[in-house]
């Protein structure tokens, strides 16, 4: 039975070497150079297992490979894709300068209330800037005191930077 694996491990690493310039190509065609690393190895893995689960009557073999390549490596795409719109990576410079928005006297609530008036927040998004920004409350905080889940104050964290940063107010955040 080792002779066979071995057999077959000799095999792929022939079809391997065949078909790598189309994993090259497809990594170009989508502009992957910044991770063509990992876009290469989700390439090798989709290849083996296309070999692996290849059946004569599908048809060709190359075309089936190709097809089934660049499904895997569009897959991978859209997870990434997927995973970075619900996830937003936040400079620890910017952590610290919105630490520093918590209201020490009126003056300061006043503006704040004035600028946040004018923004195009729903009411719910305007309670988390109120509650988290001015007040330093955190969510699990907020989401007890509006008997809501904590994840239900995330989205409104969320959507509520969405639209600031929509609204050029990038410098607060």
């Amino acid at each position: 039975m080792e002779k066979m694996e071995t057999r077959n491990d000799y095999e792929f690493e022939k079809v391997c070497e065949q078909f790598m310039p189309m994993i090259y190509g497809l990594i170009r065609k989508w502009n992957l150079g910044m991770e063509k690393e990992e876009y290469i190895q989700t390439g090798r893995i989709a290849l083996y297992e296309a070999w692996s689960r290849y059946d004569e009557q599908l048809g060709a073999f190359p075309a089936y490979a190709k097809s089934y390549v660049y499904g895997r490596i569009q897959q991978s795409l859209e997870k990434k894709e997927r995973w970075n719109s619900r996830h937003v990576a936040t400079e620890p410079f910017i952590m610290s300068e919105t630490s520093l928005l918590i209201v020490g006297n009126e003056e300061e609530l006043l503006v704040l209330q004035d600028w946040l008036s004018r923004t195009s927040l729903s009411p719910r998004e305007k309670e988390w800037v109120r509650e988290s920004l001015f007040y330093g409350s955190k969510s699990t905080e907020i989401a007890e005191s509006r008997n809501v889940s904590v994840s239900t104050v995330k989205t409104w964290r969320k959507t509520a930077l969405k639209k600031l940063r929509a609204e050029n107010f990038d410098i607060m955040f």
